[in-house]
């Protein structure tokens, strides 16, 4: 049997396709992603209709409860045999505690990140760095969830320079750059400039950390930024071997499902 894992982000709709007995170092059997606003979100399913052999739905959204609803009613009289579940912010609250005042106001794909590294990396003390639309840095030991940070993503950060200047222009945060390096023009100044903030926060957490007498294993970077972290966080940075993880929140997911809690 599958399951149909969704993560539904502040920009990106992401959705796989995994066996319900998936490891999850293994690559899903299907995949795709469109954009929140795009008129094809709801059709993007059609073709997994197809797919009888699906039993569950699993679920993370940070979008409005309508919303979400309008995707749920989709799949199920597309996936009428399939059974629906929707993360919340204490999840498996019994097999990795939090630290949060309130765990129920934890974002959803914070939560299914915290799970997806704890299951993943057992035993090991992870800071899970999430760079999408919002950045944030996230703190998991072997028992909890220790609380994070959050901050505006690259891209959020460009557009109030351009927004709220009168010159500055609005530059473009997709492009792989080898390394961080001084600015020695405008746009460059701010491309490396908001790269230099995001390792910096990333470096104060791992400092924080270590004041906390807990010794960090590893630093797992995922989102659609993430890519253009690991290699300047290789290099100026991390305290702690990088790991870059595609899919985090989905193979959150899957580990809420492997703890037998769907």
């Amino acid at each position: 049997m599958s399951i149909l894992l969704i993560d539904i982000g502040n920009s990106r709709l992401k959705w796989a396709v995994a066996h319900s007995n998936g490891d999850l170092q293994s690559d899903f059997v299907d995949q795709g992603a469109s954009m929140n606003d795009s008129s094809n979100q709801l059709a993007q399913f059609d073709q997994i209709s197809k797919n009888q052999t699906i039993e569950k739905i699993i679920c993370s959204s940070v979008i409005s409860e309508d919303q979400t609803l309008a995707l749920k009613n989709h799949l199920k009289a597309i996936l009428p045999q399939a059974s629906w579940f929707q993360i919340n912010g204490v999840s498996a609250i019994e097999y990795l505690g939090s630290q949060y005042d309130q765990a129920e106001q934890l974002g959803t794909d914070r939560r299914a990140m915290a799970l997806g590294a704890h299951q993943m990396f057992p035993g090991k003390n992870v800071l899970v760095v999430s760079a999408g639309t919002a950045t944030t840095i996230d703190l998991i030991t072997p028992t909890h969830h220790m609380g994070g940070w959050i901050l505006p993503g690259m891209a959020l950060m460009t557009d109030a320079l351009n927004l709220n200047t009168a010159q500055l222009p609005k530059v473009a945060t997709d492009q792989e750059r080898s390394s961080l390096s001084i600015g020695t023009n405008t746009n460059d100044a701010i491309y490396q400039g908001i790269l230099a903030s995001h390792l910096g926060a990333i470096s104060i957490a791992q400092e924080y950390a270590k004041n906390q007498k807990i010794k960090l294993d590893l630093a797992i970077l995922t989102g659609g930024n993430a890519k253009l972290l690991t290699s300047p966080l290789k290099e100026y940075s991390s305290s702690a071997p990088v790991h870059h993880e595609e899919q985090l929140v989905l193979k959150g997911l899957l580990a809420w499902h492997k703890m037998g809690l769907t």
